[in-house]
């Protein structure tokens, strides 16, 4: 039935017209890097599969060189890759999120946009005040925060310089290479690109100390849930998950590429706002005010428009980065990431697999139960981390733990292959240790009452109080 839904919701209005503008081809080919020779510097494009099964995502994307043409035909939405020839690409996203109403930023995109006011302008301020001129582009639920700094730059090595070695995900990245693609990544761009990484979750960190003062409605890491308040489980996500994947695997949202989300997934937003909710345009912020943009800016039409009097060339920002790489050094997180990373590069940057500990609460136990999927999401992620944390672990055995479990067989399919385990296990346990060990994790969600909300308690009546880890944990971090 939502195979049907799905193919009759898109049918009349899918905008296979709207490529058709040469001013928002213009702009995507801008987006991807094009040179006056007619080449891109994107090392590849990205277009959606609205019809892959059992339900799309863009892990089921069709992605291809350029050489073989840009998809305008279709009418599907496009994205280009992070991983580029001549430059690395700075993103960093926010989005308003709402497991109990996912439907919210479409149905009231007004409300959801003035929710994501103060975070958005906290994330101004800490770019600004670092001179780091990111281009702001608009999309469906949120913001994407962009821009590049070349690989010529003497600032990549200092970048590359941040790890101790290759990480884990270059050694396999030329099995992963799409078809008929024949970009090159070396050695140093991959380093490099884990440094910037690096400083893409300081600058998140930098927007999640400002922004928590200025928002009434929690802000959390990677679209971790969060429990129930006045508007259900509601928060605003400063997103920077793709730093836990390989470079060569993720993409973004091109400028001006059509967004149709909502009506791709009406098993997630509703079969009346895949038909009812336009198709929306990514489109840059720009001067218009908040209100006019949500209910007028990004419609195709006013898209077209605005194609025709702006450029979308990404723009460098490598003296900002270079900025943010200073501040991050002095850093509490640097502080806590350097002894991290070289205890993995101990082991080539694989963290060491790790047995569990005994008489883990259920609650925690259950990730290493049912790892597939419940390993894959960030909130048991976070919570399995904060209870070993409690316990006496680093974070770097945490990641063998977690590792050891995406290794075992738990039915992961091709994932692990399209993917990479060990920089995945890395990288989450990191980002939520390194929030605890900053002391940005003031942990008044770690308690049993925010678990049951959260959909992490099992409901086994276990009688574990979850505050006797908390107080033990903050006494640790006070020590």
């Amino acid at each position: 039935m939502d195979r049907v839904i799905r193919s009759s919701v898109r049918s009349p209005a899918t905008p296979v017209g709207y490529y058709s503008d040469e001013a928002v081809r213009a702009r995507v080919r801008e987006f991807c890097g094009a040179t006056g020779d007619g080449a891109f510097t994107a090392a590849y494009l990205t277009e959606f599969n609205p019809d892959a099964a059992p339900f799309p995502t863009w892990d089921t994307a069709t992605s291809r060189a350029f050489a073989a043409g840009v998809p305008w035909s279709g009418g599907q939405d496009l994205a280009r890759s992070l991983w580029d020839t001549a430059q690395l690409v700075f993103f960093l996203e926010l989005d308003y999120q709402n497991v109990d109403r996912p439907d919210e930023p479409f149905r009231h995109p007004a409300d959801a946009f003035l929710h994501l006011e103060p975070v958005y302008r906290a994330a101004r301020l800490v770019l600004s005040r670092l001179r780091l001129a990111a281009r702001t582009y608009v999309s469906g639920r949120g913001y994407h925060f962009i821009g590049t700094v070349r690989l010529d730059d003497p600032l990549v090595d200092e970048l590359a310089g941040l790890v101790p070695g290759a990480p884990p995900w270059w050694h396999e990245h030329e099995a992963r290479r799409p078809p008929a693609v024949t970009a090159r990544l070396t050695e140093r761009h991959a380093r490099a690109a884990e440094g910037l990484g690096l400083l893409v979750e300081h600058a998140a960190h930098l927007t999640l100390r400002r922004a928590r003062r200025a928002s009434p409605m929690p802000v959390v890491f990677n679209g971790t849930v969060v429990g129930r308040g006045l508007n259900g489980r509601a928060a605003i996500s400063i997103d920077f998950s793709h730093v836990g994947d390989p470079l060569d695997v993720r993409h973004v949202r091109t400028a001006f590429s059509t967004y149709q989300w909502h009506r791709y997934r009406p098993d997630i937003f509703g079969a009346d706002v895949a038909v009812e909710v336009a198709p929306l345009a990514v489109v840059p912020r720009q001067q218009r005010t908040l209100l006019d943009l949500v209910a007028n800016g990004r419609t195709l039409d006013a898209a077209r428009e605005t194609a025709r009097g702006i450029r979308a060339t990404l723009p460098d920002v490598g003296d900002g980065v270079g900025r943010l790489l200073e501040s991050y050094r002095a850093s509490a997180l640097a502080r806590f990431h350097r002894p991290y990373l070289d205890a993995l590069w101990s082991t080539r940057g694989r963290p060491a697999r790790a047995e569990p500990p005994p008489l883990l609460p259920d609650c925690a136990r259950a990730a290493l139960v049912s790892p597939n999927d419940l390993l894959l999401q960030p909130a048991h992620v976070q919570h399995l981390t904060r209870e070993l944390l409690a316990r006496g672990w680093n974070a770097a055995r945490i990641a063998g733990l977690v590792l050891a479990s995406y290794e075992a067989d738990h039915g992961w399919g091709d994932r692990w292959r399209r993917l990479d385990a060990a920089t995945r296990a890395a990288f989450d346990v990191r980002v939520f240790a390194g929030l605890v060990e900053t002391g940005l994790d003031s942990l008044v969600d770690f308690n049993c009452v925010s678990a049951q909300e959260k959909g992490l308690c099992p409901r086994t009546q276990c009688g574990y109080n979850l505050l006797n880890d908390r107080r033990r944990l903050e006494k640790g971090r006070r020590a």
